[in-house]
């Protein structure tokens, strides 16, 4: 049983289906967000940095570096990649200007 279903929260007779649903769903993100932060509170060297993904993004983080929007540049490659602020950082600052 999961954390939100625990029998006297959601028994026999109590609730519907779309709770249940809804229930389940809310403890599988639990489940990633603990997961996530399971990652985070390994030291940042022993964490993998993400791969940014194959797609023409990246062509816009090296635009918007060249063009000294930095924190721009940092912002999109964490949300494409979703890598950690120092990750990114340290990402975009090695691409050349």
């Amino acid at each position: 049983m999961g954390l939100f279903s625990r029998p006297e929260v959601i028994g026999p007779g109590s609730g519907n289906d779309a709770d249940r649903t809804r229930i389940a769903e809310l403890e599988r993100r639990v489940a990633r967000l603990e997961a996530q932060l399971a990652q985070l509170s390994q030291p940042s060297s022993d964490r993998p940095v993400p791969a940014p993904a194959p797609e023409g993004w990246m062509a816009e983080v090296q635009a918007l570096h060249s063009a000294g929007k930095t924190i721009h540049a940092i912002k999109l490659y964490r949300e494409r990649t979703g890598a950690g602020l120092k990750a990114a950082k340290d990402a975009v600052e090695a691409l050349p200007r």
